[in-house]
């Protein structure tokens, strides 16, 4: 099954690096894409239209959508593992949690990373992380803000960045544990797509969007109902 992940922040003028924490919204510099870019890229780029809305939901921060991954798992919706196509200007994803990268799969020791996030707290930053410690996700595709992959920052492993780099081996199966301390490795496939290369050809089955008011400036809100047309909230 197919997940369509989308951030409200990917659809800026610049990538947002940090929240600000004292509950204000980003400034003026950081300007939201106009409505008719929005609809392009969502129909001609994600495959998605107002005429058939994919079931989903519309969250606050980004990490409430393990609730409703785990709502439709739990109700028999969802089948684990699923595709997740995450299109965000972070990746959402933290290596503080053992993460790593070998032969285009992201792999996390699932007893050992799940303890370490719960040790602190699962936030925007990690929650990626977690569900692939969980087991919950078998391919994910990150869509960067960025046109080209050389403009990806050089990111210490922090909690909304990430400095992992797809490689070249395009083995077809993830790699398999070397020892028996290995055996609770939880793996997914890893990819990273400028946006101005993703467009699907399959449906997807489900979507969610983080309004992600922390990362964005207040103008970004008037695309939230824009998206929302494409949407049939559960």
């Amino acid at each position: 099954m197919r997940f369509l992940d989308l951030d409200l922040d990917f659809f800026l003028n610049q990538d947002t690096y940090r929240s600000e924490c004292d509950g204000e919204r980003q400034g003026s510099e950081y300007k939201p894409w106009s409505i008719s870019e929005v609809r392009y890229f969502l129909e001609h780029r994600c495959g998605l239209s107002t005429r058939t809305p994919v079931q989903g939901r519309t969250i606050e921060s980004h990490d409430r959508v393990l609730d409703f991954w785990h709502m439709l798992i739990k109700s028999g919706r969802l089948n684990i593992p699923f595709e997740v196509v995450h299109i965000d200007a972070h990746p959402d994803l933290w290596v503080g949690n053992g993460l790593y990268l070998k032969s285009d799969f992201l792999i996390v020791n699932s007893k050992n990373g799940l303890a370490k996030i719960k040790e602190h707290y699962v936030h925007p930053g990690n929650f990626l992380t977690f569900a692939i410690a969980e087991g919950w996700i078998s391919s994910l595709t990150w869509i960067p803000r960025l046109k080209y992959l050389k403009d990806l920052p050089k990111w210490p492993g922090s909690a909304r960045a990430s400095p992992l780099q797809p490689g070249k081996d395009k083995s077809e199966s993830p790699p398999m544990p070397d020892s028996p301390s290995e055996e609770m490795e939880r793996s997914a496939r890893f990819a990273i797509l400028p946006w101005h290369r993703f467009k699907t050809g399959e449906a997807f089955d489900y979507i969610a969007l983080s309004r992600s008011p922390d990362f964005t400036p207040p103008e970004s809100d008037r695309l939230i109902t824009v998206i929302e047309e494409y949407i049939k909230q559960i």
